[in-house]
């Protein structure tokens, strides 16, 4: 019973991220993490969101900015060094209280101090600071959201852009949690294979709906959203801390 709600999970919240491109990530991300271990949700995540983002660098491929990809991976590839370094992993209390906080240090950077990620310098310190974040909390849309704030990209290009960072990201977490995995329970095979083409269904959908939303509703109903479940997640990770 409870796989098949991790699936139903990744379905529901791909398709969260396939129109509002945000908050399903964060949300799926504590759905794992209040099921499994740390490492376990780690893997699992990673493997969900690098498929449902994957597809949604197909689906918006004319839209993508590739300039922004390069500098930023170079930041990405130094922390995924740092990691391998250190080997560390953080407790579950940690976790869901990075996903949580995540967004309300967000709203606490004026929009006039967001940088903008179409700069080649700023791209690169996108991919040190959002990737770390993903390798601390499993997730990172609300820290790389402040470095579109100022963009004057549209919300294709944003999905499309943020589609191409996001996976790498995924991939680089997937891969280094991977090593932890075996030091807690085993997730089945099967379920690997079912929740993919769940996250790329969801993603379909969400493209469907999204040219019905308006930029700035579309904005406006992510943030409302992700507010709401960090604080669920805030709540949580102090739970784990204090217990």
């Amino acid at each position: 019973m409870t796989y098949f709600l991790l699936i139903v999970a990744t379905l529901i919240t791909s398709l969260t991220s396939g129109v509002l491109s945000m908050a399903g990530g964060s949300i799926l991300m504590g759905i794992f993490g209040f099921f499994l271990s740390v490492p376990a949700a780690m893997v699992l995540h990673g493997v969900t969101q690098a498929a449902s983002n994957g597809s949604r660098i197909w689906l918006h491929r004319r839209h993508v900015q590739w300039n922004v990809f390069l500098p930023y991976t170079a930041g990405s590839l130094l922390i995924l060094l740092l990691f391998l370094i250190l080997t560390f992993v953080p407790s579950k209390g940690v976790m869901f209280l990075l996903i949580g906080s995540f967004p309300f240090i967000a709203l606490l950077i004026p929009n006039k101090m967001a940088p903008d990620i179409r700069r080649k310098p700023v791209a690169f310190v996108a991919g040190l600071l959002v990737t770390t974040a993903q390798m601390l909390a499993g997730v990172s849309g609300p820290v790389l959201d402040l470095f579109y704030v100022k963009s004057s990209l549209t919300r294709h290009q944003i999905i499309g852009t943020k589609a191409i960072t996001q996976t790498l990201g995924h991939v680089i977490k997937l891969g280094y949690y991977a090593m932890f995995l075996n030091l807690s329970i085993s997730l089945p095979q099967w379920l690997f294979f079912a929740v993919v083409p769940a996250a790329i269904f969801g993603n379909v959908m969400g493209k469907i709906l999204l040219v019905h939303i308006h930029d700035h509703h579309f904005k406006r109903i992510g943030s409302a959203v992700i507010l709401l479940v960090s604080s669920v997640y805030i709540a949580k990770g102090l739970q784990e801390l204090l217990s």
